[in-house]
C-alpha cells in the first residue's frame, strides 16, 4: 500500500469526509476481496482458479453437462475452500460501515459467502453462491451433500449444479434491477477489488456516477478503472484501504 502520506493522505481523508456525510452508500465488491482471504481470482496471475482447468469444460452450461460428473467434484472442492476460508479485514471493514450508514447495499460479484460471514446482513449476489447447489430442470436449491455423492436432484432426477452464474447465462434480472437503481440513488459508490471492466457489472459506478454520487475506487491496480472529477482511486489492498477509511471517517469510535 501507498504510504498514509501527503496527497495519498488527503485522498484517504477526502474519501472519509464523502462516506461520513453519506446518506446512503453502495458498494460493489470483486474478487480482489476474496483474494486477501487467500482465494483464487477468476482467472489471473499464478493462482487464477482457470490455470489448470478449461473454464468451457465447467463454467459454460453445455460444457458442464457434458463432463458432469468431474465438475461437480471440482467445484465442491472450491465451495469446501470457501467454506474453510476466513473473512479479512475488508471483510469486516465493510461490516462495520453498514452499520454506520443510513441506506446501504453491498453487492458482490463474489460467490463465496464472506460477506455475510463477516456480519454485512444487505448483500446482494450477482453471480449466485457457491455454497449452494441447484437443479439445472426444477431449479430446487440445496447444499453439498457430505459425503459428496452424484449431481442428481432428488426432486426430479435432474443435474443438480452450483448455484452461481456460468458464462452465456444471464445475471439476475430482479438483482441487476436493484444494483442498478440503488447505485443511481447512492450519495457514495465504493468499488472494491474489482477492474470494472467486464460488463454487466462494470456498469454499475456508471449509474452512480450518472446519479451525481462519488466513485471511490479501492483496488491494487487502477488500469481502466473509471475516471472523472467524481472519482478518487484509493491504490492498494482493500484490507489496509478500508479498515483506515473509517477510523478516518469515524475517529472517536
Amino acid at each position: 500500500m501507498e504510504k498514509i502520506t501527503g496527497e495519498f493522505h488527503r485522498e484517504l481523508e477526502a474519501a472519509a469526509a464523502s462516506i461520513r456525510r453519506a446518506n446512503a452508500v453502495v458498494v460493489l465488491t470483486g474478487a480482489g476481496v476474496s483474494a486477501e482471504s487467500g482465494l483464487p481470482t477468476f482467472r489471473s496471475g499464478q493462482d487464477g482458479m482457470w490455470q489448470t482447468e478449461d473454464v468451457r469444460n465447467f463454467a459454460y452450461p453445455d460444457g458442464y453437462r457434458r463432463n458432469a460428473a468431474r465438475a461437480w467434484e471440482w467445484y465442491a472442492h472450491r465451495a469446501a475452500a470457501a467454506a474453510r476460508a476466513m473473512p479479512n479485514a475488508a471483510h469486516h471493514a465493510l461490516a462495520d460501515l453498514e452499520r454506520r450508514v443510513r441506506e446501504f447495499l453491498l453487492i458482490t460479484q463474489n460467490i463465496d459467502g464472506l460477506h455475510q460471514r463477516a456480519g454485512s446482513r444487505t448483500v446482494l449476489e450477482l453471480h449466485g453462491n457457491l455454497l449452494r447447489t441447484r437443479c439445472f430442470g426444477c431449479e430446487t436449491l440445496g447444499t453439498w451433500p457430505e459425503p459428496l455423492t452424484a449431481p442428481v436432484c432428488e426432486s426430479c432426477g435432474g443435474l443438480r449444479r452450483p448455484d452461481v452464474v456460468f458464462f452465456q447465462e444471464d445475471l439476475p434480472v430482479r438483482a441487476m434491477a436493484r444494483a442498478q437503481a440503488a447505485a443511481l440513488d447512492c450519495d457514495v459508490l465504493i468499488s472494491v477489488g474489482t477492474s470494472n471492466v467486464v460488463w454487466p457489472a462494470a456498469e454499475i459506478p456508471q449509474y452512480a456516477l450518472s446519479g451525481g454520487a462519488e466513485v471511490l475506487i479501492v483496488n491494487t491496480e487502477m488500469r481502466g478503472q473509471p475516471e472523472g472529477n467524481h472519482v478518487s482511486h484509493l491504490h492498494g489492498p482493500a484490507g489496509e484501504v478500508l479498515p483506515r477509511l473509517l477510523e478516518l471517517a469515524w475517529p472517536q469510535s
